[in-house]
């Protein structure tokens, strides 16, 4: 696609510009570059708990005394890559369904990524964000009143 430069100082020439991309795929590749993020974040923490070296505190439940909306994923996450999937749950499983969401979308991303696809119908649609929030929301707040699952 060409734009054509209309300043009258110019005589009108082509400008070329890239492929047209909708807003809504636009949207599933940052959800899905987000979850990848997110991803690889939590891999990296999972994997410095073997050693023994840990995130330091929130600065959020620093500052407020309260836990932020990310608080306990990672411990979640750790329970669950043990296998102690039945704690996880009953700790949280507005946490655990995000950790479940969180996987599938990086690997629906990397996956449509590699094929050079377009994003999944599903990955475009405004419901998956709201399920987001809402998941988040959910855990945020399952945190807040049971204090999250404990430290191991």
């Amino acid at each position: 696609m060409r734009e054509i430069s209309h300043d009258p100082g110019l005589a009108a020439t082509a400008v070329p510009t890239g492929p047209a991309v909708a807003p809504d795929a636009r949207r599933a590749r940052a959800i899905g570059q987000g979850a990848l993020a997110c991803v690889g974040a939590g891999a990296a923490l999972l994997a410095l708990r073997t050693i023994s070296i840990h995130a330091p505190p929130c600065p959020f439940r620093t500052v407020t005394g309260l836990p932020c909306p990310g608080c306990g994923m990672t411990r979640l996450a750790d329970a669950v890559a043990h296998g102690r999937l039945h704690t996880a749950v009953h700790a949280d499983v507005a946490g655990v369904a995000i950790l479940g969401v969180l996987l599938v979308l990086a690997a629906t991303h990397v996956a449509t990524t590699v094929r050079r696809r377009p994003p999944a119908a599903w990955m475009r649609s405004m419901a998956l964000p709201a399920l987001l929030v809402l998941l988040v929301g959910a855990h945020w707040i399952t945190t807040i009143i049971t204090g999250g699952l404990p430290s191991s």
